[in-house]
């Protein structure tokens, strides 16, 4: 009998079909997105989407069902909604606190001497859009969570966790004006989405850290993000203006590098 409960590799399928179509499967989640007027897909759950106070998470959860009291953590770009925990059981224990079946786990975070319910991007926890298990740590959090998580440790001392938590989006993150860069950085409006980097650079000691000068089309030179896999080149934008890793020459040290190169 069907549940009503999405698994989680059919939510994973689902958001991919949905950004092919043009729009979010967020729902009303909150906003995980790194600019308030940004397209970007926001969160699947209610765990992990952003706040600036306490009252925006969990808003239609009894907060005396949940097994510890909900927090904002303000420690991570944009805030995270979670609460209390002492065991991996503890999240997901009141009705209607998680949505979907990924997979959430109780961790130390930093220096806070506090266990909260995160996301989780353990090995075993991570699912690809087909179901098999046959994904990287980084595309689960992004295609399952939010494009703008990364998969980091949660830190705390040797109880730490592999957690997805929003990450510094710096070079390569879409824009439409300098505001929504790192302010280091500017927004370049020949890609679709923007890109933000840099233009007209000479050599790779000019650009941002993560990435490299290359020349891209009719000559124009750019700063692009630098990538190892596509999952790279999704982080920090939205799934209709997605980049490709792709190898391209550096400008004037001519060394193949792979970068993120979005459509023009």
């Amino acid at each position: 009998m069907y549940s009503g409960k999405m698994t989680t590799a059919t939510r994973i399928a689902a958001a991919v079909l949905a950004g092919a179509l043009g729009f979010s499967l967020a729902g009303g989640c909150g906003s995980g997105d790194k600019n308030s007027d940004d397209d970007s897909d926001g969160p699947v759950e209610q765990t992990g989407s952003a706040c600036d106070v306490v009252d925006d998470c969990f808003p239609d959860v009894d907060p005396d069902l949940l097994a510890g009291e909900a927090q904002c953590l303000d420690r991570v770009r944009g805030g995270y909604c979670t609460h209390l925990c002492e065991t991996d059981a503890d999240c997901c224990a009141a009705e209607g606190e998680c949505e979907t079946d990924l997979a959430q786990v109780c961790a130390p975070f930093e220096s806070t001497g506090l266990r909260m319910c995160f996301l989780s991007c353990e090995r075993d926890d991570l699912v690809a859009p087909d179901g098999s298990p046959d994904v990287s740590d980084q595309e689960h959090c992004q295609r399952g969570a939010n494009s703008d998580f990364i998969c980091r440790s949660s830190g705390g001392g040797s109880n730490n966790q592999k957690i997805c938590v929003p990450g510094d989006c710096g070079v390569g993150a879409d824009c439409a004006r300098d505001a929504d860069c790192d302010a280091d950085l500017s927004c370049v409006l020949d890609f679709q989405g923007g890109y933000c980097g840099a233009k007209d650079c000479e050599n790779d000691a000019l650009c941002p850290d993560n990435s490299h000068c290359v020349e891209v089309g009719d000559g124009s030179t750019y700063c692009l993000r630098t990538c190892e896999a596509e999952s790279d080149c999704t982080f920090c934008r939205g799934s209709d203006v997605g980049a490709t890793c792709v190898d391209r020459k550096t400008f004037a040290g001519q060394v193949d590098v792979r970068v993120c190169e979005p459509s023009r």
